[in-house]
């Protein structure tokens, strides 16, 4: 179908943890909460099913970026070209966020997790050349 390494995707999309835990935890989360006006303790969902969910997400991602990077990626071209895609997507909340009167405090810290999240999915899979 894609030439691409299908090793490197399922591990590349263990970025949305080891990014995002330090990102929504102790760097951002507080701020990130109180621009989203959620809470932790008010919780919708098990955190199971969003811990799942993230994970499939984060291979679309992933698979989107290996697309992306072709069959034979470098480290430095999957950083490269990650942040990219990265920058797109945070472009697209930036569109959306305003749509929806979020705050930029919010747009920030989701985009630029975004960007960061996407250039270490994309230096992951050029490890994997």
């Amino acid at each position: 179908m894609f030439d691409i390494n299908w090793l490197a995707v399922p591990v590349a999309a263990l970025a949305v943890f080891v990014v995002g835990g330090p990102w929504y935890g102790p760097l951002f989360g507080k701020a990130w909460h109180a621009a989203s006006k959620m809470q932790p303790t008010t919780a919708t969902q098990h955190p199971g099913k969003v811990f799942a969910l993230a994970y499939v997400f984060g291979l679309i991602g992933a698979v989107a970026i290996a697309v992306v990077l072709g069959p034979a990626p470098t480290l430095s071209g999957g950083f490269m070209t990650g942040a990219g895609v990265g920058v797109v997507a945070a472009a697209a909340f930036g569109i959306n966020y305003q749509f929806a009167g979020h705050s930029a405090v919010w747009l920030a810290i989701d985009a630029v997790y975004t960007i960061i999240l996407c250039a270490v999915m994309g230096a992951t899979i050029g490890v994997f050349g």
